[in-house]
């Protein structure tokens, strides 16, 4: 890993902890065990090394749709991948979706930068997706659905399952880690179950 990344690393862990508001540069640094010039060198402003942050986190969940839906499997076992990579991954980081929204809602020059850079690779991904669910649709398994309202019915059970846990679990203390591993292990089983379901004609 080399000096940029470490930086990014840690400017992930802090701006998600902390919000951009919150966090500061020299923590950054501190962190990344460099020196604030040196982090100055590579990002210029703190909004830079923020925009590079957010752009690398959304590219990355655009990417586990796009990754799902790659190669030949039947459609329904790439679909149950992609919903369990993407819950997967906000679950590993439990302050994610609080962070994304967060930021989007406060700030309306950095929602205008991600709808910028993400929107290549995201059309990309929902093209692809929609082709597997108009094929699967024709041959009667499925109903007609936008790939669009697919993904928002998915993200909605994610983001909402990981932020009540977030909510009701001490993830400091033994006990809460357990139930909570539990609690997320149901509600993922729970979510590919629902929106497989949703989709399947009567």
């Amino acid at each position: 890993m080399n000096t940029e990344q470490i930086i990014l690393e840690a400017a992930e862990k802090l701006f998600i902890e902390k919000g951009f508001n919150g966090a500061r540069t020299t923590e950054i640094a501190k962190l990344a065990g460099v020196n604030h010039a040196l982090l100055h060198y590579y990002y210029q402003t703190k909004e830079n090394l923020f925009n590079c942050v957010f752009e690398r986190i959304s590219g990355r969940l655009v990417a586990l749709f796009d990754f799902a839906f790659e190669g030949n499997a039947p459609f329904f076992a790439k679909l149950k991948k992609g919903i369990e990579l993407h819950f997967d991954c906000l679950s590993k980081q439990i302050d994610l979706p609080v962070f994304i929204l967060r930021e989007i809602m406060q700030n309306k020059a950095q929602k205008e930068y991600l709808m910028t850079q993400i929107a290549p690779s995201a059309k990309r991904m929902l093209a692809k997706m929609q082709s597997a669910l108009k094929k699967e649709a024709r041959t009667g398994k499925i109903r007609p659905v936008k790939a669009t309202n697919l993904l928002i019915n998915i993200a909605s059970l994610n983001v909402f399952s990981v932020v009540v846990a977030k909510a009701f679990f001490d993830t400091n203390d033994t006990r809460g880690a357990k139930a909570l591993k539990r609690m997320l292990e149901e509600r993922k089983k729970n979510n590919v179950e629902t929106i497989i379901n949703s989709l399947k004609c009567r």
